[in-house]
């Protein structure tokens, strides 16, 4: 096959006429240069119709500024990863759509202003993230307290405590609406309201005739702190699937529609 070479000769014509061009029109010889430097390095077509002027950002050569906007871009998709795979659960469509935005984009930025100010608002989101996190694990939490009480109540009213002991630990239902917490296997059960707090994947699961999620193999869906994502266990209710955390180590937490 013939390998045309015309198209590099032409680019760096095209270039070099273009930096005679900004001198004859009285632009300054460090404008110029900028432009020459750019010839052959990484940045965008745009980048290289607008040229950089490296100088007043600080470096010495276009070449340094590439070398230092490119680890700039790098951290900021990398950051932005990390913060989608922490909190991205928490996030609302907008905020994830900012992060995605950042993960597929970052590599369009084209000054060091755009990425120095898509960093702040990166620093911005992961802050209000943090804070939604918290607030959504502490309304779990008094979730799972008010059912422990309804429980309790339910159990105990008019019965003796050998009576509710045999309950809690053998309910041969598994875990239920009703119950709100059962034990099985050295683990206990609760639910968790896709209600209370939507996790992102919900679209992905259907709601079986007990109103428990499941995902397309079958497998409830549950949190389990101790356990890692993806793993698999036998619960109450049957074979689990572990995609999410935030509970007590050895609690799991079905996902439910109630």
């Amino acid at each position: 096959m013939r390998i045309d070479s015309r198209k590099p000769k032409a680019a760096a014509l095209s270039a070099t006429l273009a930096v005679a061009l900004l001198v004859g029109a009285g632009v300054t010889d460090a404008r110029a240069a900028t432009l020459s430097d750019a010839v052959g390095s990484t940045p965008s077509e745009a980048t290289l119709m607008q040229p950089v002027d490296y100088r007043s950002d600080g470096f010495g050569s276009m070449q340094e500024w590439n070398a230092s906007m490119g680890a700039k871009r790098d951290s900021l998709e990398v950051r932005a990863q990390i913060i989608m795979n922490m909190y991205g659960d928490y996030a609302t469509d907008d905020e994830r759509a900012v992060l995605q935005g950042c993960i597929d984009g970052a590599g369009s930025l084209l000054t060091m202003e755009e990425v120095d100010a898509k960093s702040a608002e990166l620093d911005e989101l992961r802050s209000t993230l943090e804070d939604a996190k918290r607030e959504a694990l502490e309304a779990a939490a008094v979730e799972a307290e008010a059912a422990e009480a309804v429980q309790a109540s339910y159990y105990n009213a008019g019965s003796g405590s050998s009576y509710a002991s045999a309950a809690y630990y053998a309910n041969g239902s598994g875990l239920t609406r009703s119950s709100g917490v059962n034990n099985y296997n050295g683990r206990r059960e609760t639910y968790y309201s896709s209600n209370v707090l939507y996790h992102h994947r919900t679209g992905e699961w259907t709601l079986d005739s007990e109103g428990f999620w499941r995902d397309s193999d079958g497998y409830y869906v549950v949190a389990a702190s101790d356990k890692s994502q993806g793993s698999t266990f036998t619960g109450s209710k049957g074979e689990c699937k572990v995609y999410d955390s935030g509970c007590a180590a050895g609690t799991t937490d079905y996902y439910t529609g109630w």
